[in-house]
């Protein structure tokens, strides 16, 4: 099988291509402290961003979401990560896994969790957040919405604006599940096949 598509090189890119890929290559994104890396050793985007060079506005659009939903969420980063790989798991989607059991055990889950995870089963150290955010998470991609008792138990235990931001990570990190399968954009050991 071929590859089904390679992000350009940076130097091939155009002038709003390049912003795009400025906004994985530099910042916060590209820290050394960073669980992973959205550039790979050639200097091309890997992961998500990778397609989102092919319509720049599109692109920079879906990095400020995703930097509102990485750095702006008040959900703990751990319960994020744990949500973060059911979704992965769930769309069975290598790059989300790769790149989340990494942020997800720089967060705190430990390799037990990540088992766990990996094999549709929860977690068993877990806060009362974090069991209402799992719940939560598996109603939604086991059925795409919420039962009345799931939806009155999560406001109790998160309260109505924070389900908003679980049920929004759940939603795009779904969407990126969806964009990285259609590409075929597998995590940096997958792509030699």
């Amino acid at each position: 099988m071929t590859e089904r598509f390679t992000t350009p090189r940076p130097e091939d890119m155009s002038p709003e291509q390049r912003a795009v890929y400025d906004l994985f290559a530099s910042g916060r994104r590209a820290a050394s402290s960073s669980a992973f890396s959205l550039v790979d050793a050639s200097g091309r985007l890997q992961g998500p961003p990778a397609a989102w060079v092919l319509h720049p506005p599109l692109g920079s659009a879906l990095e400020r979401l995703g930097a509102a939903i990485r750095y702006e969420l008040t959900l703990p980063a751990r319960l994020r990560e744990m949500v973060i790989l059911m979704v992965g798991h769930h769309h069975r989607s290598p790059f989300e896994v790769y790149a989340h059991v990494k942020a997800g055990a720089a967060a705190g889950l430990s390799p037990a969790d990540l088992d766990a995870l990996a094999g549709g089963r929860r977690p068993d150290l877990m806060t009362g957040e974090e069991r209402t955010a799992y719940d939560v998470t598996r109603q939604l991609l086991d059925t795409g919405g919420l039962g009345e008792n799931t939806y009155a138990e999560a406001v109790v235990s998160l309260t109505v604006e924070r389900l908003f931001e679980l049920v929004t990570l759940v939603a795009y990190y779904s969407m990126v599940a969806i964009q990285l399968a259609a590409f075929d954009l597998l995590p940096p050991e997958e792509t030699d096949r």
